[in-house]
């Protein structure tokens, strides 16, 4: 029997693995495809994440760094200049992390959870704690009724390519692009990687549209010569369930997205970690499975505090994203809000207090 079984390869999961292996656990990841696999993804690394990942002493690939972020909306332009996102690609990213983590992996779709089995469609794997780090669509949530997945109404839609053509250190977010086209709240981004740029666009809070034929025609537009356009569906903050007794729900898994900007990457590293070590304290110093849960909570609670008030935030934006006076009066406003956000100078809460760094 495995001290943790995680089921996921993506950052939450290879976070898990890579916790789970420097406390000691006996820890196996189980995923239907092995990574490098593309994931529809910006794979923008914000400053809070990349200084996660660097705290925790994880090494990453990176393509492309944006020095300036211009953001568009309601016809009007911002550019900020501030700590750099870096942009890595996902097929890279994910393989790079599971490798650090050092155990095992197994390629098998899981399907259910019972107690303390995994159930896959070609096995069945034993485990004193389950983490799943399975996405949106996370098989293990739903086997233990966790429900936070039920598609529109609490996730948006997402496609994106890998164009090739001019080298840039500019990250675009191009809110315009996409309510001008469909009418609904969304955006389009353009993040530099290599000799080309990840390319992309998403809807929220609606009815999902088929947005490849914007992405490929957003990107030619910039110049860009598009490749194959890949969708999947994206949280919108909603949380309604992190697990119960020994089986935990990391990253996304859990809704654990910012529903204002769609970064999942940080939330990921930092819960799939939180998971891992919920599980070693319940198993080492509790002795016993069923604590992991009670403890996983608390160690995410402030996490899923703020994905909450971005949903919240979310919504609010999707009242006043179309009207362009009010976007002119709050632009700037709003802008500063998120910087002070992906910087990690502050969080959100209804006046976006600062952290306290004493």
């Amino acid at each position: 029997m495995y001290d943790v079984v995680i089921v996921g390869a993506g950052p939450a999961g290879s976070a898990a693995a890579i916790m789970a292996r420097r406390l000691g656990l006996k820890a196996v990841v189980i995923d239907r495809r092995e990574p490098p696999r593309e994931k529809p993804c910006g794979g923008g690394l914000t400053p809070r994440s990349w200084k996660l990942l660097n705290a925790l002493g994880v090494e990453y690939p990176i393509y492309g760094a944006c020095r300036e972020i211009e953001t568009r909306a309601a016809g009007y332009s911002y550019v900020l200049r501030k700590e750099p996102i870096l942009v890595t690609r996902r097929p890279q990213f994910d393989h790079a992390l599971l490798k650090q983590s050092g155990v095992d992996f197994i390629r098998d779709e899981v399907i259910n959870v019972k107690n303390n089995t995994v159930v896959g469609r070609g096995g069945e794997y034993q485990a004193r704690v389950v983490i799943g780090a399975d996405g949106a669509t996370s098989a293990v949530a739903r086997s233990i009724g966790a429900g936070n997945y039920q598609g529109h109404k609490t996730h948006a839609i997402a496609y994106m390519t890998i164009a090739r053509g001019p080298a840039s250190e500019r990250c675009v977010v191009d809110f315009d692009a996409v309510i001008n086209t469909t009418g609904q709240l969304g955006y389009s981004w353009i993040f530099p990687v290599d000799e080309g740029a990840n390319i992309g666009a998403g809807v929220g809070w609606g009815r999902w549209i088929d947005l490849r034929r914007l992405v490929v025609e957003y990107a030619e537009k910039a110049g860009y010569k598009p490749g194959p356009v890949l969708g999947h569906p994206l949280s919108l903050g909603y949380v309604k369930s992190l697990g119960t007794r020994n089986v935990l729900l990391a990253g996304e898994a859990a809704g654990l997205v910012d529903a204002t900007t769609g970064e999942g990457i940080y939330y990921a590293v930092a819960s799939g970690a939180a998971a891992a070590l919920a599980a070693y304290t319940a198993l080492k110093i509790w002795g016993s499975e069923k604590h992991a849960a009670e403890i996983y909570q608390r160690l995410v609670e402030p996490y899923v505090e703020e994905v909450k008030k971005t949903r919240a935030i979310s919504r609010i934006a999707k009242i006043i994203g179309k009207r362009k006076t009010v976007i002119k009066l709050l632009g700037r406003r709003l802008l500063n809000l998120y910087t002070r956000v992906y910087t990690g100078e502050a969080t959100y809460s209804l006046q976006l207090k600062p952290i306290d760094k004493s």
